[in-house]
């Protein structure tokens, strides 16, 4: 979950690294191997989307100026 702009780097960081290990995987593995090792990182990276999508969407209340 996503409570704050430090999070929302820290999740955008976290995507990032998800997306480039994949890219280097589909390099390494075959074609029959990759689909089935690259599952369960392909549905973190939709989850990580997903809560980096919904922070994005929400508004966030103003921080009132002393």
């Amino acid at each position: 979950m996503i409570r704050n702009d430090d999070d929302l780097r820290t999740a955008q960081e976290s995507l990032r690294k998800l997306e480039l290990f994949l890219a280097a995987a589909r390099q390494s593995h075959g074609p029959q191997d990759y689909p089935r090792m690259a599952e369960p990182f392909l549905l973190e990276v939709q989850e990580r989307q997903r809560e980096i999508v919904a922070n994005l969407s929400a508004v966030q209340p103003q921080e009132v100026a002393a």
